[in-house]
């Protein structure tokens, strides 16, 4: 009995553990993202790219991986549109299935996210 509740509490502390370094790694390729993203001249799929190249590096699939651009007003829009001295933000998200060590009963859903603001050059 004791045994199944510290296994649980242990499985937990993992499920947990693993949420918070994929945040951090989807904050990093949002990151890398959007110092791609900043130079005039680079596409949206340039910017995906580089972030999905992150992931897949670091071992996220990178199918699962939806990358989106906001202008300075939050609106979704092609890096390339975006003009200068705009703020761009990457938001790179990641569905918790396809990440999670522990089955799908416990996460049904939901999507574990990173983000990164940069101005256009």
């Amino acid at each position: 009995m004791v045994g199944s509740i510290f296994f649980l509490v242990v499985m937990g502390l993992f499920e947990f553990g693993r949420a918070f370094m994929v945040m951090e790694l989807l904050t990093e390729a949002a990151q890398l993202g959007c110092r791609q993203g900043i130079v005039e001249g680079t596409t949206t799929q340039q910017i995906k790219n580089t972030a999905v190249n992150y992931l897949t590096g670091v071992g996220i699939n990178g199918d699962t991986v939806n990358v989106v651009i906001n202008d300075g007003q939050g609106n979704v829009t092609e890096a390339q549109n975006v003009s200068a001295y705009t703020e761009i933000t990457v938001v790179v998200t990641v569905p918790v299935t396809s990440v999670t060590w522990v089955p799908n009963a416990v996460f049904p859903s939901g999507n574990l996210s990173g983000q990164w603001t940069l101005r256009r050059e």
